[in-house]
């Protein structure tokens, strides 16, 4: 029966086990010559037993943090819907804190909840900044597109600033084609504050028509005031707002720059959310009441079953029970 790891590389940490045998030597050792300098009255305690069962103990756990699973079956995960990509913006500019508790943070929520509501509907993730990456490719595993979404953070993207229209090439390059035309929604959730100068976000946005998208933007942040940009230190958690040489950065919501992009295109569609709550879940059912369904091919997943309480059980009862195994001699 062949066993599969999910997480391998834990198996590196079995080097723990010859060291703590070796341990157990010495321990051993040294315990008799101090009986034998009190002479031959002392009485040994073996502990053979109880540094088998540690160490047999110690390797099980190494194993059950390796994830080991075995007996494959196969899921059928989809039947039908909808292509929805989801373009979040990672910017330190989503950081402002005008939305609770933050911008960024308060997108991730209301993709969290729209996800909840999809239901046959391949998701997938792009964040950008001042460069754009895939993290999580079209898929109906939603739980790897939460554990995706959960780590987007203004650390994803090493290129700072905001380039949307890079972005949006760069999506449709990797994640859109033209076979799925009019069965794709283009989600882009951002400030719409666009750092770098380079590709015009219009002529960005006209060629997703040649693909048969439904391009959908979401403005975040407030559009008249603005916010300043907090930052904390990792190491003292102390707080800071983000300075351009000695003037502190505040940033405002761009709407001007997204009623474009979604008047350039057929399919735009543009929500002003301000620095109001965004409940994207409910945008979307509203979006989704005269969409297209259409069928896609079924996709199975392949996954063994997950064993690793076996072997963490047996590393829990043998611990209990070594001091029962100790012999005096």
């Amino acid at each position: 029966m062949p066993i599969h790891f999910y997480n391998p590389g834990m198996l590196l940490w079995l080097w723990l086990v010859p060291a703590a045998a070796v341990l157990f030597i010495r321990a051993a050792v040294k315990r008799k010559k101090a009986l034998l300098a009190f002479g031959a009255s002392g009485r040994a305690i073996s502990r053979k037993r109880e540094a088998f069962s540690a160490c047999t103990a110690l390797a099980l756990i190494v194993i059950a943090l390796a994830q080991p699973a075995w007996n494959l079956q196969e899921q059928q995960l989809q039947e039908s819907g909808r292509d929805v990509i989801f373009l979040l913006d990672v910017s330190r500019s989503m950081l402002a804190e005008d939305m609770h508790p933050n911008r960024l943070e308060h997108a991730k929520t209301a993709i969290l909840d729209c996800v909840e509501n999809l239901n046959g509907d391949r998701v997938a993730l792009v964040l950008f900044a001042g460069s754009a990456e895939v993290r999580c490719p079209l898929t109906v595993d939603y739980d790897y597109f939460r554990m995706a979404l959960r780590q987007a953070s203004p650390d994803s993207i090493g290129a700072g600033g905001t380039m949307i229209a890079h972005a949006l090439d760069r999506t449709a390059e990797k994640l859109l084609s033209p076979d799925n035309a009019g069965m794709q929604d283009l989600i882009l959730i951002t400030d719409g504050e666009d750092m770098i100068q380079g590709l015009d976000e219009v002529e960005a946005v006209q060629r997703l028509e040649d693909v048969g998208v439904r391009f959908i933007a979401i403005g975040l942040g407030d559009r008249l005031r603005g916010s300043r940009i907090a930052l904390e230190d990792e190491e003292t958690g102390t707080r800071a707002f983000m300075k351009h040489g000695n003037t502190e950065v505040w940033t405002k919501l761009q709407s001007e720059t997204l009623r474009r992009m979604t008047e350039a295109t057929v399919n735009g569609i543009y929500f002003d959310v301000g620095n109001g709550p965004l409940n994207l879940a409910q945008i979307y059912r509203q979006i989704m009441t005269n969409a297209q369904q259409a069928s896609t091919d079924k996709q199975v997943m392949e996954r063994y079953e997950d064993q690793f309480h076996l072997f963490l059980s047996a590393a829990v009862i043998l611990l209990l029970i070594s001091n029962r195994w100790r012999k005096t001699s």
